[in-house]
């Protein structure tokens, strides 16, 4: 018997020795195809945000404009607290209308959110992009009307919608906003 034990044990250190450097050059080009899916969207700026999209030929025409489905989510997935958002965009114009509701239904619970929204082109170019960060105090809420404008908004494909509690408070993600408005082309 000790003679199929090492025999065994032979066999193992034998595959492993094969095996893991596949798995790790498995792993890598995942990870690789899972970044790049990520970047060619809008989205890979935005850290730790839960996603929707939203195609553009999802959107309803409504005399000038395309009226796009609404978004609704929780931002933290055990209260009763909500990002609300309804969106309208005129591609001949270049003009796209935000809405961007709070709802904060915990009486004991307040939270920074940060809200950040993608418009993106088939190449996955960032056309238009939003981002606010607003204190959602207890049994509240709070909304605001926002107007962009891009060129090239007939070009758009995607909405990517996103949200995410922001625990680092007021300012989080503010400087990430700033890069992608930099890198914007219109």
């Amino acid at each position: 018997m000790p003679l199929a034990g090492s025999v065994i044990a032979g066999y193992h250190t034998a595959m492993t020795a094969i095996l893991r450097p596949i798995a790790i050059a498995l792993a890598v080009c995942l990870s690789l195809t899972l970044v790049q899916s990520a970047s060619a969207d809008g989205r890979a700026d935005w850290r730790n945000y839960a996603w929707q999209s939203i195609d553009i030929s999802s959107c309803n025409p409504g005399g000038s404009a395309l009226a796009c489905p609404p978004f609704h989510e929780k931002w933290d997935w055990k209260r009763d607290q909500w990002v609300d958002i309804a969106i309208t965009l005129n591609p001949a114009s270049g003009k796209l209308g935000l809405s961007q509701r709070l709802t904060n239904n915990d009486e004991h619970d307040y939270d920074h959110v940060c809200v950040t929204v993608i418009v993106v082109d088939a190449a996955g170019q960032n056309l238009i992009a939003h981002h606010q960060n607003w204190l959602a105090r207890r049994n509240a809420t709070m909304q605001e009307d926002f107007t962009y404008h891009s060129e090239r908004l007939a070009s758009a494909t995607t909405i990517h919608l996103g949200s995410k509690q922001c625990r680092e408070g007021r300012g989080q993600d503010d400087d990430v906003y700033q890069s992608v408005l930099a890198r914007l082309t219109s």
